[in-house]
């Protein structure tokens, strides 16, 4: 998998960089550096993959817009990242909403709030376009992964977001890669968070593995909602968010 690209953190003037600082009165004794929880938390956010476009996503950030159906799945992820990591049988969420309604943001926000309180395990994001796209370049160079290296951290990984769910024609070989994601995830009960643009989602994946999301996921769904990116476009957001620029930092 591609890694996103990290800023690399400023030296510490407190520790110079070292991780340790002296004790008060005491010179020849240590202690961590808080900036030592900063650099886990940037590792982390780095080894998830979340593209740089997302790093400012977090569930304060969210844009409700006052609607109903927004604020229901904001509450839905909310709950779902303060249980993390005690959801029992690998129980995750599929966030159901047409383009522009946030799904992708609450998705990424789950990863980065889960980081951002420290909370354990190996997280990862994946745009499901994306994916098939570097399987299908590693059958044309011998210097690429193969496809078991490519798939294997989205099957080990304790939280898989995988975003655009069905965004690929259902071709055979789409098939075959989904149903060995999902399934796999599936017997080895481990969560995942799919955001998709298709309601009817057994059109693209199947009726064996829409069966499968119903009970690997609690559906969320966002619809009726306007195009996030429309609204900013044309200037029907309020003037403050409009004014405001999403920080890309981690």
């Amino acid at each position: 998998m591609k890694s996103s690209p990290a800023e690399a953190p400023a030296t510490c003037p407190r520790c110079s960089g070292s991780g340790w600082v002296p004790l008060d009165g005491d010179a020849l004794r240590v202690e961590p550096c808080g900036c030592q929880g900063d650099l886990r938390r940037r590792h982390r956010i780095t080894a998830a993959n979340i593209p740089r476009r997302y790093y400012h996503c977090r569930l304060e950030t969210f844009y409700d817009r006052n609607n109903g159906a927004l604020i229901a799945a904001k509450n839905k992820v909310q709950a779902f990242v303060d249980e993390w990591p005690g959801r029992t049988e690998g129980r995750g969420l599929l966030l159901i909403g047409p383009c522009g309604s946030g799904k992708t943001h609450l998705a990424v926000a789950a990863l980065r709030d889960i980081i951002d309180a420290a909370k354990p395990g190996k997280l990862l994001f994946s745009n499901f376009q994306d994916l098939i796209q570097e399987i299908q370049a590693s059958f044309d160079s011998d210097e690429t992964p193969r496809k078991s290296e490519i798939l294997r951290p989205l099957l080990e990984g304790d939280l898989l977001v995988l975003d655009e769910l069905g965004s690929q024609k259902p071709s055979l070989f789409v098939q075959d890669i989904l149903y060995y994601v999902i399934n796999t995830r599936y017997n080895d009960e481990r969560t995942t968070i799919f955001t998709t643009n298709h309601d009817d989602l057994e059109d693209r994946i199947g009726k064996a593995l829409r069966s499968r999301l119903s009970e690997m996921c609690e559906e969320v769904r966002l619809m009726g909602v306007d195009d996030y990116r429309a609204q900013k476009r044309n200037g029907a957001m309020p003037a403050a968010l409009r004014q405001t620029k999403p920080q890309n930092t981690i």
